[in-house]
This record gives C-alpha cells, structure tokens and sequence, in this order.
C-alpha cells in the first residue's frame, strides 16, 4: 500500500510522525504511521538530519520503498559527517533494489570517503547495473568513469546503445571518454598513428583540448601534455562540432600538474600549473603545485648548502647522556614499522642509560589529516615514560614543506628549541630528508654531533612503484637531499648492509657508516599457544595457516603469494590464508584474490590494532614474506619478519638481499627465488607436509632472533657510536675552547 499525501495530510502526518510509535495498533494505522514518517524524513534530510534519523532509521525496514528508506538514512548520515554508518546505509539500500546511478555514486564516493580503495571501484563496475533514467544521470556516470579502465568504458557505452531513448540525451562527456581512451591507445603505436587520431579530435570532440589532456595524463606523457599546452594559448576558445564553444580545461590541466608532480616530472608540473594559473590566477591548489613545482627543480638544478662545520661552543652545559631524538612520526599516533622502531631503540638506549626525548617533524601529524578533521592531539605524548614532542603552530593545521628553506627553518628551530630544553650532548634524527636537514642545522648551530639513521630512501620506494620515476627531477631532488645529509653526519645509522654499501657507492665514508638492523623486543613476542577463540571466528580450526601480517604495498609480493596459493589449491584443501593489514595495494590484492577464485581459501581482517598482533600470529604455522626483485626491496629490510621469528614461527622469504641477511636457508628459514610463484609454492608444500620441520626451523628463529636481534642487544653499536662520537666531539670542543682562549 503506498500513501499519497494531500496538503492537509502532510501536516497531519508531519505532527502525528514523530509522537506516534511504528509499531502499535492494526497494520493498516502502522503502515500509514511508516509513510508518515518517511514523508517528514524527506523535507528534513537537509535542514535537520539528525532528527530524520530519530524519525526514519527504526523504521527503515518497514518502509514499503525499504531502498529509498535506507538512501534517505545514508544521505542523513553523510550531512552528519558520519561516513562509515553512511556507507553502509547506503549498501541496505542497494541491497534493497535501490540500484541507480545515485546510489551507486553514493557509495563509490563513501568508500573512496573511508578508504575502502576494492568497494569504491565495485561500485563504479556496478554502473553497468544502474542504467541512467535520463541525461543528467548518464552525464554523471560519464564524469566517474573518467579514468576507468578502457574496458569499463566501452562496456558502459554498449550499455546505452541497448536504451536508443538515451543515445542523444547528454552522450558528450561519455563520448569525451571514448575519444580519450582511443587517443591513449594510438599514442603507443607511434607519432604518425597519434598525429592522425589527434587531428580528428581536435575536428570532432566537442571539448577537444580536455579530451587530448586526460589521454596523455592516461598515458602518463607529462613532457608531452606539458608541450602541447604550452603551445595553445590559455584563454583560447575552440569552436567544435554542432557550433559548441569550448574553452581552455583549466581544472584539468591543473589536475595534470599536481599528477605530474606526483610522478617526479616536476618541470612538466610547473608548466601545468603555470599554464593553468593563467586561466584561473586564485586557484589555490594550482599555485601550490606551481611553487613545489618550482622549488624541487631550484634544489635538484642548484643542489642544498649543507653545514659542515658548527659553533665553536654550545650556548648551554650539555648533560653527558642526554639525546634528542628527531623523527618523522611516532607511537601513539602512528604504529607502522618506522613508530616501532623507533621506540624500540629509544627504550633499550633508556634501559642503557641514555636519557632520551623525541620530537616529530613539524606539523605532524595534522600535515597529512583532511582539511574536514579538526581532531587535535596534545603537545607531547609519554610513551612508556619516553616523550614524544610535537612542533605544531598556534592555529595551523596546513605544513606544505616547500619552500623547503623556510619548512626547514621552522623545523630546526623547534628542534633547537628542544635539545636545549634537555640539554641534549647529541641529535639524532631518523628518515627522511626534512628530519635530517632539520637535525643536522640544528646540531651545527648548537655546535653538537649529529647522527642520521637510514631507514630508507624514498626515491627506490618509488622507482619500485614507478620505473619512469628513476632519473625525474624528483628522483634527483630526493637523491641530492638524502646524500647530503648523510655525506655531513658524524654517523650515519643504516638498517642493512646493503644500504650502506649504496650509500658508500654514493660518498659517504665507509668509516662513518655503522649498521643498526631491525629488531624486536623478544619478551612482547614469545611463543604462545594458539587463540581458540579467533581461530573459531576466523573459520581455521583444522586448518593449516599461512599467515601474513604487514602493509598491503605492491612491493611486498603478495600477488606472488596468492598465485602460489592458487596452485596449491588444486591439490589441497587443508590450508588457509590469512592477510592482516591493510595498505595502497588492498584492492589489488582483493581483486587477483577473486580473479583466482580463492574466496573460500583467503581471509583478509584489515588492519588491527598493534596489541592484538600477537593473537593473529599465534594463528600462523608459516609465515611469507616473498618481497618482489626491486632496489627497494633489496636495500631495506622489514620489521615485521623478526615477530614471527620471535614467535617460534616457520618464515619463508625471498631471496631479496635485505632478507637473506638474516634468513640462512633450511636452518632459521626457508628462502624462495623473488618473482617465482612456482618456486614459493613448492617451498610452501614442503613446509605443509613437514610440521616437524616447521616446529624446527621455528625455535631456530627465535633462539637466533633472542640472541641476534632483541632490541637490547641491536643497540649496542648505538651505545658504543654515541659514546665514540661524544668523546671524540668533547676533545674538539676542549681544543676549540684552548684556542679561543689563546686568542
């Protein structure tokens, strides 16, 4: 039964809704006390959502349109700013037969809102469900599909020949589409190929520079788009088919630049953003990216004056053991690989004796929170009595670190601020660049040692994402920057010996370069017995389990797990995997998981919180770690494999250099050949069949890791390179002061 609502009614019902329970009283006064309420609800999404919700949530499901229902609700939760219960509001409704355009934009743009990279692109593929109803609708699915896969394309255009209503109504911007991906695809054929399909675009596309703009971003030409806007005049109008005006696509050639910039090709960025800043002089995000643009190609041209020598006395009597220490991030905000690390040498140097603080970068952590999040975090946090500064500004919550001059200047001086504070004897600062730049300036103007510890280096982690990215201006940017803050430290901590030999092979004396490696604190991760209450939860009982825990980062390997784990199904049924985390590459693991059919096999948690690790690796019999054949990979090592070995667990890592630095093969581990699927899927049968050797290669672990790798033990090259420095620096302070005074 469907009411209809005359004038008087709807004030009647207006009145009655919100005073009136659902459920009391015949089916017939219930269903018009429903009605009542969704009707009030649709006048109150927008003016008072939080009152719709009170009125219409509790009774979404009794609605006689449950779909629209659960729309209203979510489109209620969103005003409120409460995305996660939007989302899946927004999945009832779907789930109810609400399948349109808006709906299905509604949760692509949620969970692109939340992060939930795998739901937002199921949610464009579900547009070839949703047919749009009339032009504005299929304009609107157009503008999301820019970007999409060429397949998804074309399979959405096939989707509108079958419905000849819509075949006139608003096709341009899907038409746009079809000539970008066609654009995109001759440009790799050659330039005859390419000279020819652009002359028809220019004819025939009705916004025909937007059209030549997106191709060339989706072939990631940058020099090329930045030469072919350079060459057309930003206040140009085209006159296209049917008489259609189109001017110059400002927001997207702005759009181009901040990619451009993204990819490293900071010189096509700034003519980007220039040439976008002529059409429209107040974008700010255009003028952001002109001047970063800008200013990594000043540093990469003219390289960065480093101090080398400092002041010839300390403004302050600095106390013999105190350290401060500068990071990018720390515990409790953050608690990745880098958090833990970092707190894991600050203790055991404590527990030493050293008497140390810690301050993160400027602007952390608000530098990288959305504009929409006003949260705020206190100035220093304790951390098993360990203080973590924060340099945050009065009422800034915006730190672009470009112009690098002055980020680094407000950066230093927080950091001198705080060594003097603590009387600090050393500075100590830990990846990246700006840290080190920061401590460094820091230390030589308070004329004290400083110590640059190398976790990695930022320009391999993006050649391993981006091989064009290798030789960029931001590849020589980031390369100038991290060598010279190495080249000037007293010591420069690296996390392998692979490491230090690049930086080595770079200039940087191998008598200054001491070897810190990752570590673990074996009494937080010890054998245990398995969790029989997750294991119940999670569907393992009688299972055998390879367990991976750790970042979902295209390097990592995963999709050579899952293709090893896909072979092995088709002889067994008695394992299961288990992939905790979450990370960049989470929808491209989702979907080989679904492309290879293991559903049944391949169970992801997500991230979970850093205190419930040990309960999932008390699940693990094996434990993978197949990090792909990439510099990055073979330079840096990962912290996670040392909790599992201190667990007791049977590891399997690739034979990527930074592994086999600690994994002896058949005796503390198993290793694999990098890249080979094949090879780690017969590795994996072996350790399947063999529980004893699993048992084996597990105590070997973690007697190697107790002896090798706890934290108190890694340290001690830290304790004796403080102690060395100190007593070498004191010496040249007495010498320096002696010859003031014979002046």
């Amino acid at each position: 039964m469907s009411w209809q609502f005359s004038t008087v009614t709807r004030g009647v019902a207006a009145k009655l809704a919100p005073r009136v329970p659902p459920t009391l009283g015949p089916s017939l006064w219930t269903r018009f006390v429903v009605e009542a309420r969704m009707e009030t609800a649709r006048d109150l999404v927008k003016t008072d959502p939080r009152s719709m919700l009170r009125l219409i949530e509790p009774i979404a499901d009794r609605a006689a349109d449950r779909g629209t229902a659960w729309r209203l609700v979510a489109a209620a939760h969103e005003r409120c700013g409460d995305n996660h219960e939007a989302l899946a509001a927004v999945r009832r409704s779907i789930e109810a037969g609400e399948r349109t355009v808006t709906t299905v934009l509604m949760r692509r743009r949620l969970a692109q809102r939340v992060q939930r990279t795998d739901e937002a692109a199921a949610a464009l593929t579900m547009l070839l469900e949703a047919p749009p109803r009339n032009g504005k609708e299929l304009g609107r699915a157009a503008d999301a599909l820019a970007g999409a896969e060429p397949e998804l394309i074309r399979a959405y255009d096939a989707m509108i020949a079958g419905q000849p209503r819509l075949r006139k109504a608003n096709r341009d911007r899907l038409d746009e589409l079809l000539h970008e991906i066609r654009l995109a695809e001759v440009y790799a054929d050659g330039a005859a190929e390419y000279r020819a399909e652009l002359a028809r675009v220019l004819a025939h596309s009705t916004r025909p520079l937007r059209v030549v703009v997106q191709a060339l971003v989706r072939c990631r030409a940058w020099h090329e788009a930045a030469q072919f806007i350079a060459t057309t005049p930003p206040n140009s109008v085209l006159i296209g088919p049917r008489g259609a005006r189109a001017g110059f696509p400002a927001a997207e050639v702005g759009r181009a630049a901040a990619l451009a910039l993204a990819a490293g090709n900071a010189n096509a960025a700034s003519v980007l953003a220039a040439r976008a800043l002529v059409a429209k002089p107040d974008n700010a995000g255009f003028r952001a990216t002109f001047d970063n643009a800008r200013d990594q190609l000043s540093v990469a041209r003219r390289g960065w004056v480093f101090p080398a020598d400092g002041a010839a006395s300390t403004p302050y009597e600095p106390a013999p053991r105190a350290v401060l220490s500068v990071l990018s991030q720390s515990l409790p905000i953050r608690s990745g690989g880098y958090a833990t690390r970092s707190h894991g040498i600050i203790t055991a140097l404590a527990s030493r004796g050293w008497q140390l603080r810690a301050v993160t970068r400027l602007g952390f952590p608000y530098d990288r929170w959305k504009a929409s999040d006003t949260s705020t975090v206190p100035d220093v946090d304790h951390v098993d009595a360990i203080p973590y500064h924060r340099l945050l500004e009065d009422g800034v919550r915006q730190y672009p670190q470009y112009p690098l001059a002055s980020y680094v200047d407000r950066f230093e001086r927080g950091v001198r601020r705080l060594a003097t504070e603590h009387r600090a004897s050393l500075i100590h600062a830990s990846s990246f660049y700006v840290a080190g730049m920061a401590g460094l300036t820091a230390a030589r103007r308070l004329g004290l040692p400083f110590v640059y510890e190398m976790r990695g280096l930022e320009e391999l982690m993006k050649v391993s994402r981006d091989p064009a990215f290798e030789g960029s201006d931001r590849h020589r940017f980031l390369d100038r920057l991290e060598t010279g803050v190495a080249a000037a430290a007293d010591r420069v901590f690296v996390i392998t010996e692979a490491l230090g030999r690049e930086m080595a092979r770079r200039g940087v004396s191998d008598d200054r370069i001491v070897v810190v490696p990752n570590g673990v604190h074996v009494d937080r991760f010890q054998p245990m017995e398995r969790d029989r209450a997750l294991e119940a939860e999670l569907g393992l009982v009688g299972k055998t389990v390879i367990g991976y825990v750790g970042g979902l980062v295209d390097y990592e390997g995963l999709d050579i797990l899952l293709e090893a784990v896909a072979g092995l199904k088709e002889t067994r049924d008695d394992i299961h995997v288990v992939i905790v985390g979450d990370g960049p590459s989470q929808r491209m693991v989702h979907e080989q998981a679904a492309r290879l059919r293991l559903g049944d096999m391949v169970t992801f948690t997500g991230r979970v919180p850093h205190d419930q690790v040990t309960r999932y690796l008390s699940l693990v019999d094996i434990a993978p770690f197949p990090r792909l054949p990439l510099p990055v990979c073979e330079l840096i090592s990962p912290i996670k494999p040392f909790e599992s070995m201190a667990m007791a667990k049977a590891i399997v890592v690739s034979d990527v250099a930074a592994l086999t630095e600690f994994v002896d093969d058949g005796v503390t581990g198993r290793v694999f050949r990098k890249g080979d699927p094949d090879d780690l899927r017969g590795v994996l049968e072996q350790l399947l069949d063999a529980p004893q050797q699993r048992r084996k290669l597990g105590r070997a672990a973690r007697e190697w890791v107790v002896r090798e790798r706890d934290w108190a033990s890694v340290t001690t090259v830290v304790d004796q390179a403080y102690g060395d420095i100190l007593g070498a620096s004191g010496a040249a302070r007495g010498r320096a002061q002696d010859a003031e005074s014979a002046r």
